[in-house]
């Protein structure tokens, strides 16, 4: 019997280990220091010397956890989508209802989005480089983990729900995912008024539609 049919049938929601373990305090710290930063001079003007003088350390921790600034980059938006992950998973644990799994994840994505700006705009500035460069490579690794995450989400809802046959779940995801980070951006970059809650409206809205009804 799979993992949902066992849920449908009364059985307790396993409890899965996605990570290799939480976040240390020096690497949070600074993570932290660089978002900081980059949310004000952007990831590219921002040195290692200012990350290290901002969390207190020397620049020798700051290569040893993130490495060089060419690598740190890559460092920081990997431990980035594991803070999402994060929130994520501590969010929607032990919460039954999977449409309501689906509105907690939104909410701590928006909610982590906007209290680390500096890493939306990183993101950002690696989606959209200059001069026609490739994105990074590594964004597209991390975006694709997001997207594994929320996918799964996506399919839990078959556990107490009808969905509709299209989109599929990944095309589900794809969409979620989008909304959630440009409601997020729209609010960084242009200052708007709108709440947590009217963008996880929204985002809700994509599900509800998804929705067909409860399962008979």
């Amino acid at each position: 019997m799979s993992t949902s049919e066992e849920t449908r049938a009364g059985k307790p929601r396993p409890t899965v280990k996605r990570r290799p373990g939480r976040t240390s305090r020096t690497q949070l710290k600074l993570f932290e220091s660089a978002m900081v930063i980059m949310s004000e001079k952007g990831p590219t003007a921002t040195t290692v010397d200012e990350i290290a003088a901002k969390a207190g350390v020397s620049k020798g921790t700051v290569y040893y956890n993130f490495g060089s600034k060419k690598s740190m980059v890559d460092g920081l938006l990997r431990y980035g989508v594991n803070l999402v992950l994060e929130s994520i998973d501590d969010a929607v644990d032990e919460v039954d209802d999977p449409r309501e799994r689906l509105t907690r994840a939104t909410i701590a994505a928006l909610r982590f989005l906007e209290t680390q700006p500096g890493f939306a705009r990183l993101a950002i500035a690696e989606m959209w480089r200059p001069n026609g460069e490739a994105s990074s490579p590594v964004l597209s690794e991390q975006r694709g983990v997001i997207i594994d995450r929320v996918t799964e989400l996506v399919e839990d809802l078959s556990e107490k729900y009808e969905v509709s046959p299209t989109p599929d779940s990944a095309s589900m995801a794809v969409a979620i995912f989008g909304a959630t980070f440009m409601l997020a951006m729209d609010r960084e970059m242009n200052h708007s008024a709108r709440t947590t809650q009217d963008a996880t409206r929204a985002v809700s809205k994509l599900v509800d539609g998804y929705i067909l009804g409860p399962v008979e």
